[in-house]
């Protein structure tokens, strides 16, 4: 534990099990903060139940939730992460929303992005544009555009032709319903 009165440089903080942190730049080792606001962040097997910075990088640790421009995860978890950039590897997200996503060896259970590039990772759900992939599994995959190996459950084509068979199905049985109904009042 940090002595209290000893002054730090506002612009560079170490911190532990603190309820709040505001500062330009946080640097957290083995610690526990519930909020944290800065320019920049760095964690290393450190817990954070909310992140916002510029540039966030967390090391064997986790967040509640991340809000960033740049954000690196690698051996850690997530619950949501919502970024310009999130690069990770050999950890978890819940939930990632950013422009740019790089997956290495990660898991992920909804990916929302423009581009996406996963490699040996797996998620339950991706929204992109443009998909590349290396040794992926998913469970929904909808994309305008993938390059190589996914494996999924629904992609696109799928998604569509079920969406259409389900519209259809509805319209016949609504259909069908109103005969019947029709000729009762008959």
């Amino acid at each position: 534990m940090m002595d209290e009165n000893v002054p730090v440089a506002p612009e560079v903080g170490e911190f532990t099990d603190k309820d709040e942190v505001n500062a330009e730049i946080v640097n957290l080792s083995q610690s526990s903060v519930e909020i944290v606001n800065a320019e920049i962040v760095r964690m290393a097997s450190s817990y954070s139940a909310s992140v916002n910075a510029n540039e966030v990088e967390i090391r064997s640790g986790g967040a509640g939730q991340v809000k960033a421009e740049e954000f690196t995860l690698t051996q850690g978890g997530v619950g949501i992460a919502k970024a310009n950039t999130v690069t990770f590897s050999d950890g978890g997200i819940g939930l990632v929303q950013a422009d740019e996503a790089i997956i290495n060896d990660g898991r992920v259970g909804a990916l929302y992005a423009n581009m996406a590039e996963l490699n040996a990772s797996q998620a339950g759900l991706v929204v992109a544009r443009q998909v590349q992939a290396s040794e992926v599994r998913t469970g929904i995959l909808l994309a305008s555009r993938v390059e190589g190996n996914v494996e999924t459950f629904i992609d696109t084509p799928r998604a569509a032709l079920f969406g259409i068979s389900l519209g259809v199905a509805t319209g016949l049985v609504l259909f069908l319903l109103r005969l019947m109904t029709d000729r009762r009042r008959s």
